[in-house]
C-alpha cells in the first residue's frame, strides 16, 4: 500500500510539473480561438451547459468534464447506454446481471447508481425506491436520439442538488427538426442479441415531432438465468410559439422482463422480473436576448415493479414472496441566467419534488410513503480579466425527513494563455437518505402472514450523507499537433456514509431477535489523479488515453473495497471519407467490491471493435457495422460465478 501512494504521489508530481513548466514557458503555447481540451476529448463543442446551469466556455466552467458527442457515440458501436462510460477517467461500468447495468464514479456504488445525478434533457433519472439512486436500466431514449452528453467529473451539489454527489450526467436529445423523416436500425447477434429500433418524424414552419419506437435483448451473463428483453417508446415535440419563445414536451414508456434467480436454487428460483416506467416532460423556454433566458418546467414520473415467487417450506407449505412497488416523482423547476455586466454573469432558480413510493414488501403497509424537497440556488461567473475567471455558488434544500443543507462551490480559473487553463475548486455536496433508508420494515412472512424474519427495520433518524472535495485541473490544447490534455488532482473526503448494521430488537419475535438498520456510520477519504488525452495524428482519426489512480481509505472494508486503485484505457477512432469508419478501444479497471457483494469482482479487462460503412442512396442513406466486444481472461463480472460472453452483432441503418 505504501508503495501504491508512492507511486500514485509521484505520477501527481511529475503531472504538476510538466504542467507548471508548460505554463512558465509558454512551449507549444499556440494561439487559438477556443481552448477545447475538455470538449476536444471527443469533439469541439463552444459551450457548456450543464456545470452552471448557464452557457459556458468550457475553460470558464468549474472542475473537469468530459463530452461525449454525436459522431463518437455512432463510431463506438455502443448498444447501451452504459458503454459510453467505459474508458472514461474515474468511471466504473459493471452487469450486475442481464440487462441491468451499473455506472459508478469514483466507487461507492451497489446495484443502484445511488451517489450521482443524471439527467435526460433536464429530468432527473432518479428513482426513489430502495435505496434511491439511478436504473439503468429503465432508460428509454434510444443512443441513435442522443446528440451529446456532458460529464461533470465532480460533485455539484451546489448547483443540482441532493444526490450530485459524486459526479453529474447530463444527456440531450437530438432536436425534433433533426430526426424528420424515417429511419430504421437492426442489431443481431449471438448470445441472443436482438434489438430494434424505427423512428418516424416530422417538422412544419412551429411544429416538429419524432417517435421512436424500440426493442432490445440478450441472453445476459454466462451461469446466470438473466436473459432480459427491454420495449421502449421515446416521443418529442417542439412546438415554436415565437422567435424567442418555445414549448417542448416530452414523454416515453420503458417496460422490461430481467431474469432472475439460479437454477436449481429453492430460494432463489428462476423467474422473470417485471419492471415498467413512463413519464412525461413539459418544458416552456423564453430567450429574452442573447444573454438572458428562463425556463419553467414540469415532470412526472413513474416506476413500477413485479416480482413474485414461492419458497417451499420442510414443514409444508410455501412462502410466498412479493416483490411489488410503485414509485412516483413529480418535479417542477424553475432557471434563469443572464449576464449581469461585461464581466459577470449568473444563474439562480429553484425546483420541488414530491416522491412517493408504495410497497408492501418493504415497508409492510401498502400506504405511500411520500417525501417533499425544495431548493434555491445560485451561481455566478466573474472574469474581471481575460486570463482570470472566478466561478460561486451555493444552494439550499430542505426535504421532510432532513435538516436543512447548503452547498457551496468556489472555484478560480487561470489562463497563462489562449490554450491553457488551471482551475483550483472547492465544493460541498450531500446526498439525502432514500424513504426505504428511513423508514423500511422488510420483513419475511408465512402462509399466515406470521413474521419468519426481519430483513431491514428502520430506526430513522438518519441525516444526510456529505463529501468536502477539492481539486486542482490542469486543461491544454496545442491545436498545430491535434494534441489536448485534461488532468485533475483531487482530494474528496466523505462523512455521515449511510451503511448497514445489525442491532438488537427490543422484544424481537418466536423466530428473529435481530435485523438490519441502516445508519451513518461511515466516513472515508480519498485522493488521487485522472487525466484523459486526445490525439489526432492525421485527419480523420482521433487516439484517445485516460488513466485514473487512487487511494482511499476508511475503517469500513466495504467502502474501501468498492473503488480501484486504478482504471485506465485506450480508444482509436478513424473516420475515412469514403464513409468507412473504425473503432477499437481497450479497458481495463482494477480489482473491487461492489457494495453489497461478498467477493470481490478481478480485474477487469474489455477489447472492443466496432466497423462500419456508409452508403449514400438515391434519397436515403445507409450504413452497416461489425462490432466485437471481448472480455480477456476470465474475470468474475459483478459477483462470483458469473462471467462476461464474447459477443459479436452486424448492424444494419437505414435513414430517409
Amino acid at each position: 500500500m505504501h508503495y501504491v501512494k508512492l507511486v500514485n504521489f509521484k505520477c501527481a508530481f511529475l503531472l504538476c510539473v510538466f504542467a507548471l513548466f508548460l505554463a512558465a514557458t509558454g512551449a507549444l503555447a499556440l494561439e487559438s480561438n477556443e481552448l477545447s481540451s475538455e470538449q476536444d476529448y471527443f469533439r469541439e463543442i463552444p459551450q457548456v451547459f450543464a456545470v452552471s446551469r448557464l452557457p459556458q466556455k468550457p475553460q470558464d466552467t468549474s472542475g473537469a468534464n468530459t463530452l461525449i458527442d454525436r459522431e463518437y457515440i455512432q463510431a463506438s458501436g455502443a448498444r447501451t447506454l452504459s458503454d459510453l462510460f467505459v474508458g472514461i477517467p474515474g468511471f466504473q461500468v459493471g452487469l450486475s446481471d442481464g440487462g441491468r447495468p451499473v455506472v459508478a464514479y469514483h466507487g461507492f456504488s451497489g446495484q443502484i447508481s445511488q451517489r450521482m445525478q443524471v439527467f435526460v434533457d433536464g429530468r432527473s433519472l432518479y428513482a426513489p425506491y430502495m435505496f434511491g439512486g439511478v436504473d439503468w436500466s429503465s432508460v428509454s431514449v434510444p443512443l441513435d436520439e442522443i446528440e451529446r452528453i456532458e460529464i461533470h467529473r465532480g460533485s455539484n451539489s451546489a448547483a443540482f442538488g441532493a444526490n450530485a454527489f459524486l459526479s453529474v450526467i447530463q444527456i440531450y436529445t437530438r432536436a425534433a427538426v433533426q430526426a424528420t423523416g424515417a429511419s430504421a436500425h437492426i442489431r443481431q447477434g449471438n448470445n441472443g442479441i436482438a434489438d430494434r429500433s424505427v423512428r418516424f418524424g416530422r417538422s412544419s414552419d412551429d411544429v416538429q415531432w419524432r417517435v421512436v419506437a424500440s426493442q432490445q435483448g440478450d441472453q445476459g451473463l454466462i451461469n446466470r438465468s438473466d436473459n432480459f428483453k427491454t420495449e421502449s417508446v421515446d416521443f418529442k415535440a417542439e412546438y415554436q410559439k415565437s422567435v424567442n419563445q418555445s414549448l417542448i414536451l416530452i414523454g416515453g414508456a420503458n417496460k422490461g422482463h430481467f431474469g432472475e434467480g439460479l437454477q436449481n436454487s429453492i430460494a432463489d428460483p428462476v423467474r422473470d422480473d417485471n419492471k415498467s416506467s413512463t413519464f412525461a416532460h413539459l418544458k416552456f423556454k423564453e430567450l429574452v436576448d442573447d444573454g438572458q433566458e428562463w425556463s419553467l418546467s414540469s415532470s412526472l414520473t413513474q416506476d413500477k415493479g413485479y416480482d413474485t415467487y414461492q419458497v417451499p417450506l420442510l414443514s409444508g407449505g410455501a412462502v410466498n414472496i412479493s416483490k411489488t412497488r410503485q414509485a412516483n416523482r413529480f418535479s417542477l423547476e424553475y432557471q434563469h441566467f443572464r449576464s449581469l455586466s461585461q464581466s459577470l454573469r449568473a444563474s439562480w432558480g429553484g425546483a420541488g419534488n414530491l416522491e412517493e413510493v408504495q410497497s408492501f414488501d418493504l415497508f409492510s403497509t401498502d400506504a405511500k410513503q411520500k417525501n417533499l424537497a425544495w431548493r434555491i440556488y445560485f451561481n455566478q461567473e466573474w472574469t474581471p480579466l481575460n486570463s482570470l475567471t472566478f466561478n460561486a455558488g451555493g444552494l439550499f434544500e430542505k426535504d421532510l425527513f432532513s435538516p436543512q443543507q447548503f452547498a457551496p462551490r468556489f472555484s478560480a480559473n487561470w489562463k497563462p494563455s489562449s490554450n491553457q487553463v488551471f482551475k483550483l475548486g472547492y465544493s460541498s455536496a450531500f446526498r439525502t437518505p432514500s424513504l426505504f433508508e428511513q423508514k423500511s420494515d422488510w420483513r419475511v412472512r408465512d402462509v399466515n402472514n406470521q413474521t419468519l424474519y426481519i430483513k431491514y427495520l428502520s430506526r430513522g433518524g438518519l441525516v444526510p450523507e456529505h463529501i468536502r472535495a477539492k481539486d486542482l485541473v490542469y486543461q491544454a490544447q496545442w491545436a498545430p499537433l491535434g494534441l489536448s490534455l485534461d488532468v485533475r488532482l483531487f482530494k474528496e473526503e466523505l462523512s455521515s456514509l449511510i451503511t448497514r448494521e445489525l442491532y438488537q430488537l427490543s422484544g424481537g419475535t418466536n423466530s428473529s431477535t435481530v435485523a438490519y438498520d441502516l445508519r451513518n456510520s461511515a466516513s472515508v477519504s480519498q485522493h488521487g489523479s485522472e487525466y484523459q488525452l486526445s490525439w489526432r495524428p492525421f485527419s480523420g482519426s482521433t487516439i484517445y488515453l485516460s488513466e485514473y489512480r487512487a487511494n482511499t481509505g476508511s475503517i469500513n472494508s466495504s467502502l474501501q473495497l468498492s473503488a480501484p486503485q486504478s482504471s485506465s484505457s485506450l480508444a482509436w477512432m478513424h473516420r475515412a471519407e469514403n464513409g468507412f469508419s473504425l473503432f477499437t478501444s481497450y479497458a481495463r479497471t482494477g480489482s473491487m467490491t461492489w457494495l453489497g457483494e461478498s467477493t470481490a469482482a478481478g480485474e477487469q479487462k474489455l477489447l472492443s471493435m466496432s466497423l462500419q460503412k456508409a452508403f449514400k442512396l438515391d434519397h436515403a442513406s445507409l450504413r452497416t457495422s461489425l462490432t466485437w466486444r471481448r472480455p480477456i481472461g476470465h474475470f468474475v463480472e459483478y459477483r462470483e460465478l458469473q462471467y462476461m460472453p464474447r459477443s459479436v452483432w452486424l448492424g444494419v441503418q437505414i435513414d430517409h
